[in-house]
């Protein structure tokens, strides 16, 4: 058996093993690969990481070793870049997995703020319901403790958390529990936060479709380049006989029915409650429409100071087009943009809505129309159907922080040697693909890493430090780690 290629399994097992010894989360994990890197360098010989795995309750055999030292010692040296094996039993959550943690935020986010308190959190959290305390592998008070201690470190602000770190903390749940325990995982979450089943009850998941639904049913009635909260709100005002601002359970109804939303009465009254945040029994529409409007993203300026929102852009639609670019390399920022400057025919630095489309799937990306509108609206700044491409590459980059600038500008007068330029040869030359981000994320060989970034300079004959900066902040907007990006300046270049 090529042990090389089974590090899926060899994952698989190392969860199995984790959940095994009543580990739920990897904070004590982390904790243990802290004590055992005494000097901060990220790197374990392979006597200490054994020591690392036997502590953490991991046995593997001697094949499997070998196939995680090819893995993560791959210069031969004997040390083990731990970090990223760690990373090994993170990845690959599976789409329904992803989905119950998004929709379990979803549930408990009633106010749609996209933040949830961390007090809020420690107080609806129900330990007593964790499949641990329910088989007496934990008690409450145990389960309790480590939730508190885990999820208060994904918070960056100590107070709140949004969906993405609410979604990390799951991901080192995740990494604990082997892949034919999925109805473990979701009974996990649906359980500790109650979120159970019954006549009346709409799942998570039903309810964020209803919110599509409504939305898509509402945009197909808005005329182009106005504003769907506009549209909504017209419709609720029809019904708002006395001209409250406020409208009931069946006045809410009859307004779906307009829209042409087929809902059963349960679905009806779960997306009531959802919008009914204070429990009064009546809606202010003014509120929703506000929503819908920034589900549209607020696309027509004009129409803002109707709803008192400013325009928002389609943050999840953006999310998915960067976790789908880091997963395409190190370069796709880089490939992505000359795609859309060859879409740009008449060389304005705008596209319109075909153009736009047409270099979106060139990219490797295949949107809902839904998606690629609200992008299009996000980014069409003066409703005039056009967008500036730079400025929609730009969104996607992110600044690089004075930290990375230090490195990057330190390895520049390493390369360069105090010149102002470098010639294309000696900077190829300084180049070691092997130790490129996308080798040591398993995203690419050496060979075709290597192939690619001459493909990137090919047609460059000297490099100034200005074009090399651009070059490695698209690469930096990829990297969130700053560790991570450290060890791809430092190692990646001769």
């Amino acid at each position: 058996m090529d042990w090389r290629n089974k590090l899926d399994l060899i994952q698989n097992k190392i969860r199995g093993q984790l959940h095994a010894r009543k580990i739920d989360d990897l904070e004590g994990v982390y904790q243990l690969m802290a004590e055992f890197d005494r000097d901060n360098s990220g790197y374990l010989d392979k006597d200490e990481f054994q020591k690392f795995l036997s502590k953490i309750g991991v046995f593997l055999t001697t094949q499997e070793l070998r196939a995680v030292y090819d893995r993560y010692d791959q210069n031969k040296d004997g040390n083990i870049a731990y970090a990223e094996f760690v990373n090994l039993i993170r990845e690959n959550m599976s789409e329904k997995r992803i989905n119950v943690v998004r929709n379990t935020f979803s549930f408990l986010d009633q106010s749609r703020q996209g933040r949830l308190q961390l007090e809020s959190l420690y107080r609806l959290y129900q330990a007593k319901n964790h499949p641990r305390v329910r088989t007496r592998q934990k008690t409450a008070e145990q389960v309790t403790k480590e939730f508190m201690n885990a999820i208060s470190k994904r918070s960056k602000d100590s107070q709140s958390i949004n969906e993405d770190e609410f979604l990390n903390y799951y991901a080192d749940c995740n990494a604990t529990l082997p892949s034919e325990k999925e109805e473990y995982f979701t009974d996990l979450l649906t359980s500790t936060w109650g979120v159970t089943s019954g006549a009346d009850y709409v799942s998570p998941e039903r309810l964020a479709q209803l919110e599509i639904i409504l939305f898509e049913k509402i945009r197909q009635k808005t005329v182009t380049k106005d504003d769907e909260g506009k549209t909504a709100k017209k419709a609720f005002m029809y019904f708002d006989l006395e001209n409250k601002g406020t409208i009931d359970i069946y006045q809410f109804a009859q307004a779906l029915q307009k829209f042409g939303c087929v809902f059963s009465e349960k679905e009806i009254q779960a997306l009531f409650n959802k919008y009914d945040s204070d429990k009064s029994g009546r809606l202010c529409y003014d509120e929703i429409c506000g929503l819908i409007a920034l589900m549209g993203s607020g696309n027509n300026a004009n129409v803002n100071p109707v709803f008192q929102i400013a325009r928002a852009p389609p943050q999840d639609t953006l999310n998915r087009i960067r976790n789908d670019l880091i997963k395409k390399g190190q370069h796709s920022v880089i490939r992505m943009a000359t795609i859309f400057t060859n879409s740009d025919k008449n060389k304005n630095g705008t596209l319109n809505r075909q153009e736009f489309q047409w270099a979106m799937k060139e990219s490797g990306f295949l949107l809902t129309k839904t998606e690629y509108d609200n992008l299009f609206r996000y980014f069409d700044k003066n409703c005039d159907d056009e967008v500036s491409f730079v400025e929609f590459i730009a969104f996607l980059r992110k600044p690089l922080s004075q930290y990375r600038i230090d490195l990057v500008n330190q390895l520049w007068n390493k390369l360069s040697n105090g010149e102002s330029q470098i010639n294309s040869q000696q900077f190829n030359q300084s180049y070691d693909a092997s130790k490129s981000h996308d080798v040591n994320t398993n995203i690419k060989t050496v060979a075709d890493a290597n192939k690619d970034f001459h493909d990137i300079w090919k047609d460059v004959q000297h490099v100034t430090q200005q074009h090399f900066l651009e070059y490695i902040t698209d690469i930096s907007s990829l990297i969130d780690n700053d560790q991570v990006f450290e060890k791809f300046i430092r190692y990646a270049w001769k």
